[in-house]
């Protein structure tokens, strides 16, 4: 029993450290080039309640701020169904690279910046584990709520490489639920 136990921890741990070895985080990347104010243009998910509710998402808007340790605060405002903004605010802890960041508050075990040019666009990678339940997110950002065709490239060679598909990214319709959340 213990070997069938240590065995099936070997291939877990073996498994997410092959996903995320195929992960690239973005050279030499800059958090205070990256802070200003990003939206949510596309996402990707395993996430069985993201892929339930997808359709019915609207752009998120998100102000980044960085700190000198290198954390990123990140203010997120979220249309609603029911018409309204919700706003949440959070802070992403700088990993052991440049670029790598945790947020174990949102059970987001390893997010990372594959791309960014911080002018246009920027591909974000998190994987989040709740319940003994892994799943990988990819998220495309603008800097305007355009889709920037470069980005979306990027976003759609990384997905088979992270186990997505197609059938489980959406891009985002722009709402003006959230107009002026920042200002």
């Amino acid at each position: 029993m213990l070997q069938v136990l240590l065995t099936g921890w070997v291939f877990t741990l073996l498994r997410v450290s092959l996903s995320q070895a195929q992960v690239p985080i973005q050279a030499d990347f800059d958090a205070t080039q990256f802070q200003g104010t990003w939206y949510v243009v596309g996402v990707a998910s395993d996430d069985q309640g993201f892929l339930s509710s997808k359709d019915e998402l609207k752009m998120s808007v998100v102000s980044v701020t960085a700190s000198a340790s290198g954390d990123l605060t990140l203010k997120f405002a979220n249309p609603t169904p029911d018409g309204r903004c919700q706003k949440m605010d959070t802070t992403l802890t700088k990993g052991a690279v440049d670029g790598q960041f945790t947020n174990r508050a949102m059970q987001q075990a390893d997010i990372r910046v594959v791309a960014t040019d911080y002018r246009r666009f920027a591909v974000l990678y998190l994987e989040t584990e709740a319940n003994g339940t892994r799943n990988v997110w990819l998220q495309l950002l603008a800097r305007t709520p355009e889709l920037i065709p470069e980005g979306a490239q990027k976003m759609q060679q990384l997905a088979p490489q992270v186990g997505l598909n197609p059938s489980q990214g959406t891009l985002l319709p722009q709402s003006d639920q959230c107009a002026g959340a920042f200002s």
